[in-house]
């Protein structure tokens, strides 16, 4: 056939800035804490409340609200089979069933959205999600119509995120030519309808997001391919044997081959191996200590019978305790972007702006028991990247000058897997260059301590630090400091647990954190409102909780919390 006449449709359609918005929530989707959104209990949760609430939403208030994170998700990954997501909404009465634009990656509960929530999900919350046994979440074992096949799907999306977590992958020029390659594959799909066709890492980034955009997906495809023909939908992501999708990936390369004379992929478009995992997701970085935050349930023991019979219900395997858990490794990068913001944000403090005691023992303690309240608190959807417009998630965007064709790391020749001296695909130096602006002043110094760890004998030890490094980095090589931070989150997560969330952030925060994430409305399945040291975290809800949250009795209050050292009264937001 000649050339797609659409090729500039599709170029409006899917520009460079809206693959940024699946970014960003793939990134926020691959923090979420407690055993994660991929699979597992929270996956089947955020399916029954996109299938049983959103879409009631969307009934009567298309295109006014914005979901929370986890129906986010859940919607985008029911969208990526666009014939099924046309069909169910329709089943359902949905009217209006292509989201806009501008809506189609956005997530976070905000005040604007309430009244509409509410109208539709009565006391139900928006965010955070019930916790499993909560009596919030009593319709998760009532039969559905797609939930099932949503939660289900979740986990062929745990992995695709890794290959795009390389800088590049936010470069003006290299997105513009992975939408001139999409392109391309669409031809391809064009002159073989009948085969599948395994996208590169680049044009896979410029296809979910035009799948994202479910209407301009479905209006392109009819001009390609004929409107009598269902939308294509990405056949490979249901291919489990290895074996078979290597064969189609290699059959693929070798149509592009032999249709355009240029070879499909390169060390910058191709896929990486399961075998090597993100440079922070590994032992070389210092915190792997904490990745495990995101990991674990603190109320485990309770839920685990309502988390089996809710995977049950929906027909999805039920997680087992301790087995990995889902994840491409954002969270790593999460983690160390947080951990750093806190940390400049307290030395600072403790050091009258790094004026005084900028060595002392006791600061560098302080700032790691900081920096170990706002990690623990993850693990009770507190500090999370869970709004679109989250400082970390604004970090990810377009900028011109990251591509260097020809420069990602390859294999030597011979080479087998990745060896702790270099991890293949990956360079140390990723993590600090990924995010943007002002969000990419927390990563700063993080290379060198990369770079020692992953090859000691290359690296000679670290380098010296600048005075515009975050100082997280210097404390943690400092003697004796990151067994210290070990300890130190250990204890955090055990009096998170035999007290409260809120009780764990007194006794080792150093100063009142502002909440940057979702707005809190009121106490949860996870946390007491009025025990939460933190700051800009919205009101007590009156609608969903009967009334202002009472506060605690001074007298008892002070008691139980000067055991631990506290001598702070808890402020509350109204």
């Amino acid at each position: 056939m000649g050339p797609i006449p659409v090729a500039s449709l599709i170029s409006s359609q899917a520009p460079a800035t809206k693959c940024v918005g699946l970014l960003r929530l793939l990134h926020a989707a691959d923090c979420f804490p407690r055993g994660g959104l991929y699979s597992g209990y929270y996956a089947v949760a955020a399916a029954m409340r996109y299938e049983r609430l959103w879409v009631e939403i969307m009934k009567t208030y298309s295109g006014i609200a914005v979901p929370p994170l986890d129906i986010a998700f859940a919607w985008f990954v029911h969208r990526q089979d666009p014939a099924s997501y046309h069909a169910d909404l329709v089943e359902k009465g949905v009217s209006v069933v292509h989201l806009t634009a501008s809506k189609a990656f956005a997530f976070g509960s905000r005040p604007s959205d309430r009244t509409t929530w509410k109208s539709v999900a009565d006391k139900h919350p928006a965010w955070p999600p019930p916790a499993p046994g909560s009596t919030h979440g009593s319709f998760m074992v009532k039969t559905t119509a797609f939930a099932a096949k949503v939660a289900a799907d979740m986990s062929r999306f745990s992995q695709l995120l890794r290959s795009w977590l390389r800088p590049h992958f936010l470069d003006i020029t290299f997105l513009n030519r992975a939408q001139e390659r999409y392109v391309r594959f669409l031809e391809l799909h064009a002159d073989h309808p009948g085969l599948t066709l395994v996208p590169t890492a680049d044009i896979a980034l410029v296809w979910h997001t035009h799948l994202g955009l479910s209407g301009d997906y479905a209006a392109a495809c009819g001009e390609i391919f004929g409107r009598q023909v269902e939308p294509w939908r990405p056949e490979y992501l249901h291919m489990g044997d290895p074996a078979q999708l290597a064969a189609a990936y290699g059959e693929t390369a070798r149509l592009y081959m032999q249709k355009y004379g240029e070879p499909y992929d390169d060390p910058d478009t191709a896929w990486l191996s399961d075998a090597v995992p993100y440079p922070l997701a590994t032992a070389a970085n210092p915190l792997a200590y904490t990745l495990r935050l995101f990991d674990d349930n603190p109320q485990l023991n309770q839920q685990q019978a309502a988390i089996a019979s809710t995977c049950a219900a929906a027909g999805i395997p039920v997680p087992q305790p301790g087995a990995p858990v889902l994840r491409s490794g954002a969270h790593a990068l999460y983690s160390a972007w947080l951990a750093a913001r806190r940390a400049e944000q307290a030395y600072d403090d403790l050091t009258c702006n790094r004026c005084c005691w900028t060595s002392s023992d006791r600061v560098y303690a302080n700032t790691l028991k900081d920096v170990t309240a706002s990690l623990v608190s993850i693990a009770y959807f507190l500090e999370l990247p869970d709004i679109d417009t989250h400082p970390y998630l604004l970090g990810i965007s377009l900028q011109a000058g990251r591509w260097k064709p020809g420069s990602s790391t390859a294999p030597p020749p011979g080479a087998g897997g990745p060896s702790p001296a270099a991890i293949v695909g990956f360079s140390a130096s990723d993590p600090e260059n990924y995010l943007s602006g002002r969000e990419s002043r927390s990563l700063k110094g993080l290379t060198p301590v990369l770079e020692a760890a992953m090859s000691p004998a290359a690296a000679q030890g670290v380098a010296q630090a600048h005075t515009s490094d975050s100082p997280l980095w210097h404390i943690l090589e400092s003697k004796g400091m990151a067994a210290r931070a070990g300890g130190y989150c250990t204890s955090a997560w055990t009096t998170s647990i035999s007290r409260s969330v809120g009780t764990m952030q007194h006794v080792y925060q150093q100063r009142h954190r502002r909440h940057e994430g979702c707005y809190v409305y009121g106490s949860s399945d996870y946390y007491t409102f009025t025990t939460l040291y933190m700051s800009g975290v919205a009101y007590n809800d009156y609608y969903y909780y009967g009334g202002p949250a009472p506060l605690p009795d001074r007298e008892e209050w002070a008691k139980d919390h000067n055991s631990l050292g506290i001598v702070l009264w808890p402020s509350v937001a109204r």
